[in-house]
C-alpha cells in the first residue's frame, strides 16, 4: 500500500491549489466587474443598477482578504508538511507540492 503520507501531501497540495486560484479568480472578477460597472456608467445606467453593480465590487472586494488569509495559512501547513517530511523529497508528489509553493508564493504577494 502507498505511503499515507504521500497521500497528505497530495492533499494538502490540492488545498493550496485549489485557494491560489480562488483569490486569483476573484481579483479578475473584481476588474470584470469594475469594467461592466464603467461600462453600466457610460451607457447612463438607472441609478439603482449602479447602486447594485457597486454592491457586487464591494463583495467580490471583500472575498480577497479572506481568501488570501485561507492561502497564508494552507500555504504554512505545506511547507511545514514538506519540512518535516524531506525524505519524500525524491517522489513526484513532493516535486509537485514544491512547485505548488512557489506558484501560491506569486500569487500571495500579488
Amino acid at each position: 500500500m502507498a505511503d499515507p503520507r504521500i497521500r497528505q501531501l497530495v492533499i494538502k497540495t490540492g488545498v493550496v491549489k485549489r485557494l491560489a486560484k480562488e483569490k486569483t479568480v476573484y481579483e479578475k472578477e473584481v476588474l470584470t466587474e469594475r469594467t461592466r460597472s464603467e461600462k453600466f456608467k457610460k451607457e447612463g445606467a438607472d441609478e439603482h443598477v449602479l447602486r447594485k453593480q457597486e454592491e457586487v465590487i464591494q463583495e467580490c472586494e471583500m472575498m480577497i482578504p479572506d481568501s488570501k488569509r485561507r492561502l497564508q495559512k494552507e500555504f504554512e501547513v505545506l511547507e511545514k508538511y514538506l519540512a518535516d517530511e524531506e525524505d519524500l523529497k525524491e517522489t513526484e508528489a513532493y516535486k509537485k507540492a514544491f512547485e505548488m509553493l512557489s506558484e501560491a508564493k506569486a500569487v500571495l504577494e500579488s
